[in-house]
């Protein structure tokens, strides 16, 4: 069971991505924004990364990446990962270095 949430709504997305404080990666952009209840995150992964198999892959690299930080503890926020292309084709521990930075920024 993941210690976070997921973003499920469209205006939650929105919302994040206006209100959030955004930080930007070579591969990734990450937009945190104050959370209510509890952290939520959301990844979108356009069609410009790749097909179907590599933005689902992709995807949930991102969240097994995000299931080792304590996520579950406050300070709630909501936090938003948009991929760019290349995203897809980036190897395990680069993408686990840009998750890294881009949390340790946002926090």
């Amino acid at each position: 069971m993941r210690a976070y949430d997921s973003l499920r709504r469209r205006g939650d997305f929105t919302r994040v991505a206006r209100r959030g404080k955004r930080n930007a990666g070579t591969y990734l952009t990450c937009f945190v924004a104050d959370g209510r209840r509890r952290t939520r995150v959301g990844v979108t992964v356009g069609g410009t990364v790749g097909g179907a198999v590599v933005r689902n892959r992709l995807r949930r690299r991102i969240k097994a990446i995000l299931d080792r930080y304590p996520l579950g503890a406050p300070p709630w926020r909501d936090i938003l990962f948009i991929a760019r292309p290349g995203a897809g084709e980036l190897a395990w521990p680069v993408l686990v270095d840009e998750v890294a930075r881009l949390l340790r920024v946002g926090s």
